[in-house]
């Protein structure tokens, strides 16, 4: 559940007049001890289930000379839920400060019975990735990868994303960034809503409303089946997403956030 989060949180496509403009953002959105936590509900049923939770933190360090981020994400199920749908996920990403650029991630996780293990490398001076990829359904196979212009890993594209110019969308508009996800470069789509307030715990917040595209997989259908709510400000804090899935549907909701 954790890894459909990642989704949840990503918006990707590919839109040829975009994605020049918009290739490696330069971060004014977040800082080295930001966390950020988030409860997950799923609906069984005619209930709503606290099922798990999903946790995001940036820690700060530096790779041969140079200043970079240290991304960590990880997300369980409630051992009580464990029955239903079990996960046990945990990702690390590392990345170029200024601007943003992906390094290197790493992804463990076990969803049910499925498990992936996969490590990125990205070596710039090659237009290179190297992979590392095993999961459930593939042996352990290492790979080679062109890196195209203007891609990130998975973990890194959702904080760079935190950083794109959503106040001057408009409806209908399509977002892009390229994705490496299970040793492929995917291209899908984010899609602006409108601007929006949103009611929590008695407070109203100026959102962005979005709408994303899901890849099909072991938790979606393919298409835009997820809504996305992102605070309008600096942060941009991804604060509710709600997404149909495979059976039944989710809720995310923002639990703390420090900075």
């Amino acid at each position: 559940m954790s890894h459909c989060i990642k989704y949840l949180l990503l918006f990707i496509v590919l839109t040829p007049n975009m994605l020049l403009a918009q290739c490696f953002y330069t971060n004014h959105a977040f800082k080295a001890g930001e966390k950020i936590e988030y409860n997950i509900k799923y609906n069984l049923g005619f209930i709503w289930i606290d099922a798990g939770y999903v946790s995001f933190e940036v820690d700060s360090s530096t790779f041969q000379g140079k200043p970079i981020y240290i991304f960590t994400s990880k997300g369980s199920s409630y051992e009580k839920y464990d029955w239903i749908y079990k996960v046990r996920e945990s990702f690390v990403s590392k990345a170029y400060q200024n601007p943003l650029k992906s390094i290197s991630y790493n992804r463990n996780s076990i969803e049910s019975d499925y498990f992936a293990i996969e490590e990125y490398k990205f070596i710039y001076e090659k237009q290179k990735v190297y992979s590392k990829v095993h999961n459930s359904k593939k042996n352990l196979t290492y790979d080679t990868l062109n890196l195209p212009n203007c891609a990130y890993d998975l973990l890194t594209a959702i904080y760079a994303f935190r950083n794109f110019d959503f106040e001057n969308l408009k409806p209908d508009e399509k977002i892009p960034i390229i994705v490496i996800i299970d040793n492929k470069w995917e291209q899908q789509y984010l899609r602006f809503i409108k601007k929006e307030n949103f009611q929590s715990n008695n407070k109203t917040i100026p959102c962005y409303h979005l709408k994303a595209s899901m890849l099909e997989g072991t938790i979606f259908h393919a298409g835009e089946n997820t809504d996305i709510w992102i605070t309008q400000s600096p942060e941009r804090i991804p604060i509710y997403i709600e997404a149909k899935i495979l059976v039944g549907s989710v809720k995310l909701f923002l639990k703390k956030y420090t900075q």
